[in-house]
């Protein structure tokens, strides 16, 4: 494992720019920029989380809200199991392309038209504090995720105007902020006779997009951080350097490291039973044929 700081002086070191304030600045945003590519793409485990989501809630309209620092779900299940029907997995189906005909429990998750649940351009946030200050917010947003300017990463207000973790960031001052970003997606949970479902709670097994790295001794939090060397060092080549690489310079040992990343952060199986169309799985107890 290798900490963003001697990521940052090696690829500094080999462009020969390490006493250089400016290209230290942009290396460390090169940093981030690929970190975050990285961890939207595949689903690293330590970024791994699970959220149980009770659909016959209240606040459901047209599905119910996921996290906005969510990077995508790894799969759906039923917590609402009985003797005679156990807890099974929602198939994932694409909303714009599902077949209305297929008789199966299913999911599909997509982007509302609502837009930010709040936002403005007056936030003023500390470096090393879990606090800021934004006059145009009155409203509390407890439990929802803000963003700041254009900051990577996302925080979750623990209060009206503190939030989880804290910021290591350059200071900010009358910077955009936005709370339940656009897009922060809905789930909608569909029955085998197509209707939403509104009377169960599922669990989300998701992955998150992770935490800035801002501070020198932020570690990735990666299983092999190889790709993500490779990746920085290509663009600082390319715009710091200057250096006229090919089109495919990097690439192949680029692939190569995303290909070990992802046989390092396999994707969990889960265990799917045969159902019939009443979400009932097949079994053979009362089959007369199973004592010939």
């Amino acid at each position: 494992m290798i900490a963003k700081g001697e990521l940052v002086d090696d690829v500094l070191r080999a462009l020969r720019r390490s006493n250089s304030e400016e290209d230290r600045r942009s290396v460390n945003k090169y940093v981030n920029k690929f970190y975050f590519s990285i961890c939207r793409s595949i689903p690293i485990i330590a970024l791994r989380r699970s959220v149980d989501i009770d659909l016959s809630d209240s606040d459901y309209s047209d599905g119910m809200w996921l996290k906005s620092n969510m990077a995508d779900i790894l799969s759906v299940k039923d917590v609402d199991g009985t003797e005679e029907n156990d807890e099974f997995f929602y198939i994932h189906r694409d909303r714009a392309t599902f077949n209305a005909d297929e008789v199966s429990y299913r999911y599909y998750d997509y982007v509302p038209s609502d837009g930010a649940l709040a936002s403005g351009s007056d936030a003023y946030v500390v470096k090393k504090r879990n606090t800021f200050t934004a006059t145009s917010l009155s409203d509390d947003h407890t439990g929802e995720y803000i963003r700041f300017g254009s900051e990577p990463g996302m925080y979750l207000l623990t209060a009206e105007k503190t939030f989880s973790p804290y910021y290591y960031g350059e200071s900010l001052d009358e910077a955009d902020w936005v709370i339940r970003p656009e897009e922060t997606r809905k789930i909608v949970c569909l029955d085998q006779a197509n209707e939403a479902i509104t009377d169960r709670s599922i669990t989300v097994f998701y992955w998150i997009m992770p935490n800035a790295l801002y501070k020198t001794t932020d570690v990735p939090l990666l299983n092999d951080t190889r790709a993500l060397e490779l990746m920085v060092m290509k663009e600082a080549m390319t715009i710091i350097g200057k250096r006229q690489l090919t089109a495919t310079s990097f690439d192949k040992d680029i692939e190569k490291a995303m290909d070990t990343l992802r046989k390092l952060n396999p994707p969990p199986k889960t265990a799917l039973k045969a159902r019939d169309n009443k979400n009932a799985a097949f079994t053979m107890e009362n089959n007369i044929f199973t004592d010939r």
